[in-house]
């Protein structure tokens, strides 16, 4: 790795991360390493130190600085945002988990990002630091850090699958006026505006496949009086495999079934940071603190990845095949094409981290030969 490459990114990111100079060099040495190592194992991370001194010694100093080091999730969040372009919002964001264990040890990430064209971007998480769901204490903490930083104007909805439900919850969520729609369990009982109970796939029972209902008045969750949560509007429809998905709303019933979709681009963001981006799970890290400041770099990586591949497919469009969908994603595009410039053409690297930081759009790059980074 070329010193210049880092330094570069140092200059770019040390107006937006307040580290001092060698901690800074550590975090984009771990950016750079990222992306081009495809990995996050320490140990090989060491050897992209680009210095004289022994592999051990980076070692040592990238677990210093994994110890000692204090980021500030606000910064982060802000440069990531600066980074892909994301404006000022309001966007819509969704919660979600991922979790995979590492011998005798949990690693478990909630996880609030922006949707945004066809993936997630990753800006505010929290390592639970134990097995099994999120508590309504976390979430509310994770989303409060969001609003601190972007304010509850920001958030144009909030979407979340089965796990993230509750009474406490949406009713935390309907007192700070956030637009949300979460899945429901079709097992749950409803209290309708007109007093009748009933469970959940007894009201939509006779909704066939690709059917869809509305329920736009006003009901709650809840059998008992001593559970009703908010005030909410049900939106559900008969999937293929003949289950049912609803959703819980307090928005328009008919555009929340279509907000909703768009939730698997949360999986689509940790599929990017595991076994087709960074591979995530091969950290040997397992003090929550740790982990969160690689999802740091891992987050960072990503936002120059993908913003790298929006600009290449505003000039070059990707080839949509016959099942409508891209030959490749955004992210791909952007990843493989921001490795290249880093192993092939170091000046051109040292101008693109500055562009992308600035939100200027670069002319296309060709995919074969050198590439093209002019400003202009």
């Amino acid at each position: 790795m070329r010193r210049d490459v880092t330094a570069a990114l140092r200059l770019t990111l040390q107006g937006h991360l307040t580290l001092r100079k060698s901690r800074l060099e550590s975090f984009c040495v771990l950016v750079v390493g990222v992306l081009l190592s495809r990995t996050v194992n320490l140990s090989h991370l060491a050897c992209m130190f680009p210095t004289r001194a022994e592999i051990a010694s980076n070692y040592r100093r990238l677990q210093r600085f994994f110890e000692q080091v204090i980021l500030d999730g606000s910064q982060l969040a802000r440069v990531i945002v600066r980074i892909v372009g994301l404006g000022t919002g309001p966007w819509l964001l969704a919660l979600d988990r991922t979790c995979w264990k590492f011998g005798r040890y949990d690693i478990n990430v909630l996880m609030l990002a922006i949707i945004h064209n066809g993936i997630a971007i990753p800006v505010m998480w929290d390592v639970l630091g134990r097995a099994g769901n999120s508590t309504t204490a976390q979430r509310s903490a994770l989303l409060s850090r969001f609003c601190a930083v972007f304010g509850e104007t920001a958030i144009a909805g909030l979407i979340a699958d089965r796990e993230f439900i509750g009474r406490a919850w949406m009713t935390s969520l309907a007192e700070r006026d956030i637009p949300f729609i979460l899945r429901i369990k079709d097992t749950f009982h409803v209290r309708l505006a007109d007093g009748r109970q009933c469970q959940v796939r007894s009201l939509f029972r006779r909704v066939g496949v690709g059917g869809r209902r509305y329920i736009r008045e006003n009901c709650r969750l809840g059998s008992r009086d001593s559970l009703l949560g908010p005030p909410l509007k049900l939106a559900a429809m008969r999937l293929v495999s003949g289950d049912l998905l609803v959703v819980a709303t307090n928005t328009d019933p008919k555009s929340a079934l279509a907000h909703y979709r768009r939730r698997w681009e949360i999986e689509t963001l940790f599929a990017a940071t595991k076994t087709r981006g960074f591979n995530f799970e091969d950290t040997h890290l397992i003090h929550p603190d740790r982990i969160g400041k690689l999802l740091a770099v891992l987050a960072v990586a990503f936002a120059f990845a993908h913003a790298t591949g929006e600009w290449q497919a505003k000039h070059r469009p990707i080839i949509i095949k016959t099942h409508k969908r891209r030959a490749q994603s955004i992210f791909r595009v952007g990843f493989d094409l921001l490795r290249k410039i880093l192993l092939a053409a170091h000046d051109e690297a040292i101008h693109w981290w500055r562009l992308l930081i600035a939100g200027q759009p670069p002319r296309p790059i060709r995919p074969h030969g050198s590439p093209q980074l002019n400003s202009s």
